[in-house]
Parts: C-alpha cells; sequence; structure tokens
C-alpha cells in the first residue's frame, strides 16, 4: 500500500483504535499455537434444534426439482460463482484458487503474514473465498434432506473434511477474514442441522467427528479477531451473527466465548448502528444491505427475537428493500459483490426478486417462506403514481404502471472509511415496463482489476452532473477507503417532481426529476460558469440511433420504442459513446451510452414511442 493509504486509514481510526490493532497484531504472532490447543481441548458438542427446519411434506415442487439439478452439478465440480460465472472447482474442490484466473494461492502461508489485498498475479481474495463460505455443501445437504439422496451428504462430508485437512487453522487465505469463517459457521450450523435430520447413525458419526474440528476452532477465531473500530460494518454483523447462531445451535461455545445475551446486545447494538432510522443500510450499497439484513434475521430467529427497537428496525429495513429495489432486473447501487449468505432462494441469480417476494407475501417468495417462515409483518408494496422517499438514507422511488425512477440523495457511505460507497449523488436510474433502462454500472472486482473498480465508482461513470475538468472529491485512497466526503445532497419532494442538489468542490449542482405516466423529465441545472457533462448509460440490451438534432431513440428486442429528447440553455455537444458495466460481481460488458456536453440547463424528457 502507498504511503498516502497509510496516513488516510489512520486519520480514519481513533487513538484507542490504534492502540487496540497494534495490539491485535502483535497477538497474531501466538494465534496458531492458541488455535491448535483450542482444537486438542475435549468438546462438548451437545446441540439444541436451532436453527429449527421446516416440516418436509410443505416442500414446494419446484424445491424439489432444483434441489436435484444443482446437487448433480456441485458434486461433478461444476459451481456457478456469483450466481453467474460457471467454473470447474474440482471435486473435492481447489480450495485455494482463484477458479476465474486459475491462480493458486500457497496454502502453507501463516495468515498473519498474507495480504488479501495483493495476491499474486492479479488474483482475487473474494474469488477464492467464495468456493469456501460452504453453501454449497449446505445447498447439497438440502437436497439429501428433501429428497433422500444420502450420498450428496456424505460428499459434502467428505469435503468437508477435505477442506479441514488442507487449511489448518491460521494458514493460508481462508484464515484472512473473520467474516468468511463467520459465513462458514452460520452454513455449518444449518448442514449440521439437515445432516442430524435425516436420522443415519453413520451420517451423525461423521459429523460429531467435523463438527468437533470445525466449531470451537472457527467460533473462537471469530470471536478473537471480530471486526471494530472503523472496519465495523457489514462485516461485524456477519461475525456477530454467526456467533448468536453458533451459541444458540451449541450452548457449551459460551464457555470460550461469551453467554449468547451479551453477543446478541453487541449486534443489537450494530443493527441501531449500521441501519437508519428510514430503514436503509448507512454503507450505501444496496446488495449488501439485504446481505446485513439476512445474517442479522437468521440471528433473531436463533436467539428467539431481538428487543423491540431492533426488531422495529430491521422490519424498516425491509421494508426499505422492498422498496428501493426493482426486479427482475436489479441494478444495484454502490458496492455489490453478489454474496450469499444461506443458499434459500429457489435460484441464487434470483434472490433479490425472491426476497421482495418473500416479504410481501407473494408467490416468488414460496421457497424463501418454507425456510424461513413467515416474513416480518407489515411489510407493503409501494403506493403506485407518487414519489416515495427515505430521506435520511436519500433514496427517492416512484412507481406507475409504466415507470419505475430510483432518485440517489444520499451520503457517500457508512464511517469515516464509507468503504462501499460510490460518487453515485443525483444519478438517476430508470426502468421502462420492467426493463432496467438507465443504469448504474455496477461495481466489476474488488481487488483483480482495481483500476476499473475505481473506475465504475467514479463521479463520470454515473449520471448526475459532472464539471468536465472533474471533481477533486471525495477520493478514492484503496479498495474500501474513502478521503474527503462529500455533504449529504439535498433531497426535496413537490407534488410529482423530485428535486435533488449537492454543493462538492465550492460548486452546486440541482437536478428536478418530474414523472408522469407518458413521460420522466429530468432538468439539470449547473451554472453558466462550467461545462458540465451528463452520460445516460442504458442496460444491456437496448441500442440507440440517432433521430433529429436534440433526440435519440431506445430500442429493445423486448419493448417498445423509447425517445429521449434533449433541450437546454447551451448544448455544446452530444454523441453515441461505449461504456462498461458490471451486471454481477466480475462480470464486464459494454453498453452504449449518450454523453451530453452543456453549460446552465439541460433538460432530457424520456417517453415511450406514440
Amino acid at each position: 500500500m502507498s504511503l498516502g493509504w497509510y496516513m488516510q486509514r489512520l486519520r480514519a481510526m481513533s487513538v484507542s483504535e490504534i492502540a487496540r490493532r497494534v495490539a491485535e497484531r502483535l497477538g497474531r504472532r501466538s494465534e496458531i499455537a492458541s488455535l491448535r490447543r483450542i482444537s486438542r481441548k475435549p468438546w462438548d458438542g451437545t446441540f439444541t434444534d436451532v436453527p429449527k427446519l421446516p416440516w418436509r411434506d410443505r416442500v414446494p415442487p419446484e424445491l424439489r426439482k432444483r434441489l436435484a439439478f444443482d446437487a448433480e452439478k456441485l458434486m461433478r465440480g461444476e459451481w456457478e460463482l456469483f450466481g453467474w460465472k460457471l467454473v470447474e472447482v474440482g471435486a473435492p474442490p481447489c480450495w485455494h484458487r482463484d477458479a476465474t484466473l486459475g491462480v493458486v494461492i500457497d496454502p502453507d502461508i501463516p495468515s498473519r503474514k498474507l495480504d488479501h489485498r495483493h495476491l499474486e498475479h492479479d488474483a482475487d481474495a473474494r474469488a477464492i473465498w467464495e468456493i469456501n463460505r460452504w453453501s454449497e455443501m449446505t445447498r447439497m445437504a438440502m437436497q439429501s434432506a428433501l429428497n433422500g439422496d444420502v450420498h450428496a451428504i456424505r460428499i459434502s462430508q467428505l469435503w468437508l473434511e477435505d477442506w479441514c485437512d488442507r487449511n489448518p487453522p491460521g494458514l493460508g487465505i481462508n484464515w484472512t477474514s473473520p467474516l468468511e469463517a463467520g459465513l462458514r459457521l452460520m452454513n455449518f450450523c444449518w448442514f449440521d442441522a439437515l445432516v442430524r435430520g435425516c436420522n443415519d447413525p453413520e451420517l451423525a458419526r461423521r459429523q460429531e467427528e467435523l463438527t468437533a474440528r470445525i466449531v470451537p476452532t472457527h467460533a473462537w477465531w471469530i470471536w478473537r479477531r471480530r471486526s471494530f473500530g472503523s472496519s465495523a460494518n457489514n462485516h461485524l454483523i456477519g461475525e456477530l451473527s454467526a456467533l448468536v447462531l453458533a451459541l444458540a445451535r451449541w450452548p457449551a461455545l459460551a464457555r470460550m466465548i461469551r453467554p449468547i445475551q451479551h453477543v446478541v446486545n453487541l449486534l443489537e447494538h450494530e443493527i441501531l448502528q449500521q441501519f437508519a432510522t428510514d430503514g436503509g443500510n448507512k454503507e450505501q450499497a444496496l446488495h449488501y444491505h439485504l446481505f446485513a439484513w439476512e445474517m442479522c434475521w437468521h440471528a433473531g430467529m436463533a436467539a428467539g427475537g431481538f428487543r423491540p427497537e431492533v426488531q422495529q428496525r430491521l422490519t424498516l429495513a425491509a421494508q426499505y428493500f422492498v422498496d428501493v429495489v426493482e426486479s427482475p432486473e436489479c441494478w444495484d447501487f454502490g458496492d455489490s459483490d453478489d454474496a450469499q449468505v444461506l443458499p434459500l432462494p429457489l435460484k441464487r441469480a434470483n434472490a433479490a426478486a425472491e426476497f421482495r417476494g418473500w416479504l410481501l407475501n407473494r408467490a416468488d417468495g414460496a421457497v424463501l417462506r418454507f425456510w424461513l417462515g413467515e416474513p416480518p409483518k407489515g411489510i407493503k408494496a409501494a403506493m403506485r403514481s407518487k414519489w416515495l422517499t427515505h430521506e435520511q438514507s436519500g433514496q427517492a422511488i416512484w412507481r406507475d404502471a409504466r415507470w419505475t425512477v430510483r432518485a440517489d440523495a444520499s451520503p457517500l457511505g457508512l464511517g469515516s472509511m464509507a468503504a462501499h460507497g460510490h460518487l453515485d449523488a443525483l444519478h438517476v436510474s430508470l426502468w421502462f415496463e420492467q426493463h432496467a433502462l438507465i443504469i448504474d454500472p455496477g461495481t466489476g472486482a474488488y481487488y483483480s482489476n482495481p483500476a476499473l473498480r475505481t473506475k465504475l465508482a467514479s463521479w463520470d461513470a454515473h449520471n448526475g452532473p459532472v464539471p468536465v475538468a472533474g471533481r477533486s472529491s471525495p477520493r478514492r485512497m484503496g479498495p474500501f477507503l474513502w478521503a474527503r466526503h462529500h455533504v449529504k445532497p439535498g433531497l426535496e419532494i413537490s407534488g410529482d417532481i423530485c428535486v435533488m442538489s449537492i454543493a462538492c468542490d465550492a460548486h452546486r449542482t440541482k437536478r428536478a426529476v418530474h414523472v408522469t405516466q407518458d413521460y420522466v423529465e429530468i432538468c439539470d441545472d449547473v451554472g453558466i460558469a462550467a461545462s458540465h457533462v451528463v452520460t445516460w448509460q442504458l442496460a444491456p440490451g437496448w441500442r440507440i440511433e440517432h433521430e433529429r438534432k436534440n433526440g435519440f431513440v431506445c430500442h429493445h428486442a423486448e419493448s417498445i420504442p423509447v425517445h429521449a429528447t434533449l433541450n437546454g440553455d447551451a448544448i455544446e455537444q452530444w454523441e453515441i459513446v461505449e461504456r462498461e458495466a458490471s451486471p454481477h460481481f466480475r462480470e464486464l460488458m459494454t453498453t452504449q451510452a449518450v454523453k451530453i456536453t452543456f453549460r446552465g440547463t439541460l433538460t432530457t424528457i424520456w417517453r415511450k414511442s406514440d
């Protein structure tokens, strides 16, 4: 890392956090010895019925078929990373390999000596961790439990034994992140419950051995290495949620960690800290909103519920998700690595839509209802033809029979680092008849292509007006670190018009969005002093053609055309360009965009073809 990164990282910390980090670093020297000592201690594997599994006679028929299809592919070593990328991982998988690049990281290096941000040959730690979260083993166990395919669980147990053999505690890339260990532990809780539910003595015997090898070391290490200070974001929520679930299933863990209520109290504090009072997650990344919410929900179910204030905040967070996400073509804002907690949806690629369906008690949420039971009470679909706002989180949404509009007036992100935020203030995403039309470009990758990630998170990658000369702030200092955060944009609703504004680099920009069933009108006011650029990036599947001097038309194979008209005081030029977009983590494609340079005001009117 550069000296500038270290300096800015220190500025993001308090004095007490710096002292704690120094102590933690020194403590890592004895970590392997401590983990080995814990692994040799006698283990009280007494377990409870947490998590509670649903009745087999209520299985949705489509779930049985899908589980059989998925398990067959998984056992052949054909996995689908991030919900879209087909790769060969092996059977058992190569646990230290970035399957997207074919790069293997030495498994014998002590984890404290590995920098997961900078791996050999541009390998991405997130791609390696993806196959080490054990959700595929949980998926195969579901197949065994619901379809009577005991072979799938036997294979899963063999693979987990192989994982333990090849990932001694404290060694290799898979012992560098306590969140990753937390996700493994959450999946293992479910895996253990599914195995025990098969009532097979041989499976139970092997499971007892696996539990003794996995649970004590994972739980102790997660507790010892849990996130804190400026790093206390969704990672800490995941770590604490995993510990609550594990403590509820194996109460004896409290002897080496803390009583479960102590950990629940810590998690409740983080829920109130990280979810705003209007329900939005302060990370300002839509996929992480669902990711963090799901982990909290599992922990709450395991703990028998949270105190009323916390339960109400999670209900508001569920309502926020229903309000803000659009399906089936979601296009998140902020960072997204397409992570999943547990493999509960029918299809992972459709997880956001299924969670939204479950929260609204619709048929497309039936599989999640089978696993999770009833959703939070009181979640409702938004009223049509009216702006719905979450002012603290800075989101405004309009839905009617034809248009969905999502306007972003959000702060940069959570805390001093704003780790998962993007420079998307004043960005507008637009859907026409449920087809994504104007998009947020996505995330790309975390570590394997830092230039792409920086580009897709920039002002220029979003469609809020940007000076031709650019902006000097905020400034990305590293993969998860921003300096000189912008102030929270203004957000006002006046009838059918949403007005957003931002002051950045001593210049104020305003955008007004007016929606009717016939058109969407977006008016930008930047003053006459400097030329600005607005770039409307279209979703994949749309193509642009010139229509006349001041407009263009957008065509889609499954939609009627959409016309756009440009009006303004001083439109200097406009052109059709190509831009990069990332629909899913590590997926990259090129789409068309219209780039307009102007001074003063620019009005873009989108309307259906007559």
